[in-house]
């Protein structure tokens, strides 16, 4: 169940910043309303990584005490996009992100926006994988 949760949890982290990731696209440059807004992007960043670093252990605590196993292909390919999750978030969402803030064009405000949709996209399939559990 903390699995569960942590996995939702995750998910409105996700549509938060994607949130944040629009409101700074409203005005990608260097002002005070930015800074602000990219100060609470970062933090929601800070609190989504960390969340999907227990949704990842709970996930894997989870496979070797329940009955599946790590034979399982949808364990795999919700570990995978799990960590590939991380690694995005970590070293291409973020840079993003912190980019536009400063001296955004057109282009790099709509890829930071896609960027945040892809995250959200993401976590729908690894929790569906986690729901539907396919053979």
């Amino acid at each position: 169940m903390f699995h569960i949760g942590a996995s939702l949890l995750l998910f409105l982290l996700a549509m938060i910043s994607v949130a944040f990731s629009v409101l700074i696209a409203v005005k990608p440059a260097a002002d005070p309303a930015n800074s602000a807004l990219l100060r609470r992007a970062n933090f929601t960043s800070l609190i989504e990584i960390t969340v999907a670093v227990v949704v990842l252990l709970t996930g894997l605590i989870a496979v070797f005490t329940g009955p599946s196993s790590l034979s399982d292909s949808w364990v795999w390919m919700s570990l995978m996009i799990m960590v590939f999750y991380l690694l995005a978030q970590v070293f291409v969402t973020k840079p993003a992100r912190m980019v536009v803030a400063k001296h955004g064009s057109a282009v790099k405000t709509g890829m930071q926006v896609i960027l945040q949709i892809g995250h959200v996209l993401l976590v729908l399939v690894a929790f569906s994988l986690m729901l539907l559990k396919p053979a």
